[in-house]
């Protein structure tokens, strides 16, 4: 490659397991959080990336992880500055690497949101991405109110507990007292970001959770239901059968036929 060509940020979608001693890459990374949480420590600073939280490791810099539960997390590889590079980028990613840790504000999760529901796209069309990875950078290194959303903290806490709990038996009152508010405000922050009500939230996770494990394992149904919080395979199907009009036996049937 010659020094007047341009590298381009690449856009992934990863999962992590376990833990990974202390590494270092020749370029930067910002991961975002998707679902579920790590622990990760960056140049000897301990943090979390989750729902509330990312963070951005500087080229060169030792940094290790940990993450003990289900989690999917966009990470985006950002090249060093080159003689190609437009100054503006270059000048982002200059003010990138003096960071670490940054909230996950409005405007990177509304990327996010799109992310959520793009993630085909974004990964499979580096025009995309690129596009996407620059509305991201330039949210990163923008001035904001510094000012925190008592609510996006109280829904991180809330989304954090129901994720790692959805075999449970999960009541409001409970997903309220772990998330430091009470029912009715609960009720508010979920309506305010998520557009939905927590028991809503909860099911849908539930039941997306089902057709994976239909479609990708060879578990019983009735062990299914448990796994995903249900009491037994009947009250599964009810679900299944209110939220897409299906059964187990049949959603596993077409799931794997397609």
């Amino acid at each position: 490659m010659s020094n007047t060509d341009t590298q381009k940020a690449s856009l992934a979608l990863r999962s992590y397991s376990g833990e990974v001693e202390l590494h270092a890459h020749d370029y930067h990374q910002i991961v975002l959080p998707q679902t579920g949480s790590m622990d990760i420590e960056v140049d000897g600073r301990g943090g979390k990336v989750d729902w509330n939280q990312g963070v951005i490791i500087p080229a060169g810099t030792p940094h290790a992880f940990s993450a003990k539960t289900s989690n999917t997390f966009l990470v985006l590889d950002v090249p060093l500055p080159s003689t190609g590079m437009q100054k503006t980028e270059a000048e982002t990613i200059k003010k990138l690497n003096e960071r670490s840790f940054f909230p996950v504000r409005p405007e990177i999760r509304h990327l996010l949101d799109y992310a959520t529901h793009s993630a085909a796209l974004l990964t499979g069309s580096s025009e995309v991405a690129q596009s996407w990875s620059t509305l991201l950078m330039s949210s990163l290194v923008l001035p904001h109110n510094n000012t925190p959303d008592h609510g996006q903290f109280t829904l991180a806490r809330a989304l954090t507990y129901i994720e790692n709990n959805l075999e449970k038996h999960l009541t409001v009152s409970e997903i309220a007292r772990v998330s430091g508010t009470s029912e009715r405000r609960l009720y508010v922050v979920f309506e305010q970001h998520l557009r939905t009500t927590p028991f809503a939230h909860v099911t849908r996770l539930r039941l997306n959770l089902a057709m994976d494990l239909l479609r990708d394992t060879q578990l019983s149904i009735a062990e299914i239901a448990h796994r995903v919080g249900y009491s037994d395979q009947s009250a599964l199907n009810h679900a299944l059968k209110k939220s897409h009009d299906l059964t187990p036996a049949f959603a596993r049937k077409i799931s794997r036929a397609g």
